[in-house]
């Protein structure tokens, strides 16, 4: 276990078993896996500190990306900033290299299949670029290298079906192409890679195994503190009266504790409660903002929002059944709401759904109030 005590404290305390299950993935080397994570569960931090050393390893964030093409050209341009960054500068602007590293890179580059000019400009077909996107992140990290693709599913919700399908095909056939680089695809639960893994209509059918991470409980945070301790000095109460307030999102929770006053006098639960209150502050603006935006994503999801943040099921939303069915999955699709158990929905983002509380209709209001009746 003296391993997992290498990152900080924030990334691991409360997913020290993630974070070890991680570990042993990457070094297994397994080919093709797909990671299907809780929003809000802190999987990202732990994909950036899983770092393998006979493995190098590239991460990118497809929410940068609006397209198949402008995935291929994040990937591509994450590769060389990453890898070989003293070449970046020739990459950026496309133009004739004067760095030796640029001249070095290029010469390495030009005698293969990649049509560097394409690539670099987002032109032509979104798939080859794609296919050389990956070919050129094989040949610049060298040796048996991990692409991780972080917030995937976000990245699909966006595009229509059969561009999703097409992607990910060619995914599985990049794997296939290069037997050295295996691909980590990390998405939401729910989201559309797992289930295509096991559909036998789909290109990625059984390409890969899935791990399944799920959001902390809060309790996981004092008990996975005694591996941690000697890395940190973070109270225990603060810290899981924090993780309680956060409801295990590690983000948050740690962010609470930061704002936190120190004042040693104080219990862990007032400390923790005004650390809160202040993370509320300080996000009220982004979060009026996004509560605006929720109109955007559905004409029912302020009802739906704000039931469900008050403690109501969504189908109690006076609305029709398939109206609420199909806010929810589009809720889902963008990483707004999660199940955590069968027949249970929640919002992901304790910030929002404390927002949707004291910004709710009515009759969400009254309707609540009728139930602890």
């Amino acid at each position: 276990m003296s391993e997992t005590v290498t990152a900080a404290p924030e990334i691991l305390t409360g997913r020290i078993a993630e974070y070890q299950e991680l570990l042993d993935v990457v070094s297994q080397r397994p080919g093709l896996t797909v990671v299907s994570a809780d929003p809000w569960s802190g999987t990202s931090g732990l994909l950036a500190a899983a770092t393998e050393p006979l493995q190098p390893m590239l991460v990118v964030d497809a929410r940068r990306a609006t397209d198949t093409l402008d995935l291929a050209m994040a990937i591509a341009d994450s590769a060389v900033k990453g890898f070989a960054p003293k070449a970046s500068g020739w990459w950026m602007r496309g133009t004739s290299p004067t760095s030796a590293d640029g001249l070095r890179l290029a010469r390495s580059l030009s005698g293969g299949s990649i049509d560097l000019d394409a690539l670099r400009r987002g032109s032509g077909s979104p798939t080859t670029r794609l296919r050389e996107a990956i070919a050129l992140t094989v040949s610049i990290l060298g040796g048996k290298p991990l692409l991780a693709i972080d917030h995937l599913g976000i990245f699909l919700a966006a595009l229509g079906h059969g561009e999703t399908r097409k992607l990910l095909g060619e995914l599985r056939a990049a794997r296939q192409e290069h037997a050295d680089l295996d691909l980590l695809l990390v998405e939401h639960s729910g989201g559309p890679v797992a289930s295509a893994l096991g559909d036998r209509e789909h290109p990625l059918y059984q390409a890969g195994q899935l791990l399944r991470f799920r959001r902390p409980n809060p309790q996981r945070f004092t008990s996975d503190l005694v591996t941690t301790r000697g890395v940190t000095d973070v109270p225990i109460d603060l810290l899981g009266a924090a993780a309680e307030l956060a409801l295990g999102v590690p983000a948050l929770t740690w962010r609470i504790v930061e704002l936190a006053p120190k004042d040693v006098a104080a219990d862990g639960q007032t400390l923790a409660l005004a650390g809160w209150r202040a993370l509320r502050r300080i996000t009220e603006p982004a979060y009026a903002r996004q509560w605006d935006m929720l109109r955007r994503v559905h004409p029912s999801a302020h009802e739906i929002v704000a039931a469900m943040s008050v403690g109501l099921g969504p189908y109690e939303v006076p609305a029709a059944s398939k109206t609420v069915h199909d806010c929810l999955a589009r809720l889902r699709e963008l990483g707004l709401a999660w199940q955590p158990r069968k027949r249970r929905w929640v919002i992901s983002d304790p910030l929002l759904s404390a927002w949707a509380r004291d910004h709710a209709s009515s009759w969400t209001l009254h309707r609540a109030a009728d139930q602890l009746l």
